[in-house]
């Protein structure tokens, strides 16, 4: 089991449809948020997902579709801590 984690961003019209849970479903992955904000205009989520990864890059790809903005976390492989900024 691959475990991958990515920053998710969303515009507000996309804030009534249920993405993440959408995703787990179709694509038998499992998620871990892990950080998130949300405004009036836009918001964001880190989210480890957890699954096969081969069914992760579909969910990814699906996202992209969607208009979902999708930039993977790169992790400090000591510190366990992400090197890259939130959006």
């Amino acid at each position: 089991m691959a475990v991958e984690q990515y920053n998710l961003t969303f515009n507000s019209a996309m804030e009534d449809r249920p993405i993440l849970a959408n995703l787990t479903k179709k694509y038998n992955l499992s998620t871990v948020l892990r950080k998130a904000q949300l405004s009036e205009s836009a918001g964001w989520v880190q989210v480890a997902f957890h699954g096969d990864r081969d069914e992760i890059q579909r969910a990814l790809t699906d996202l992209m579709t969607q208009g979902v903005m999708v930039t993977p976390v790169h992790l400090n492989t000591l510190s366990g801590e992400d090197t890259n900024p939130l959006p």
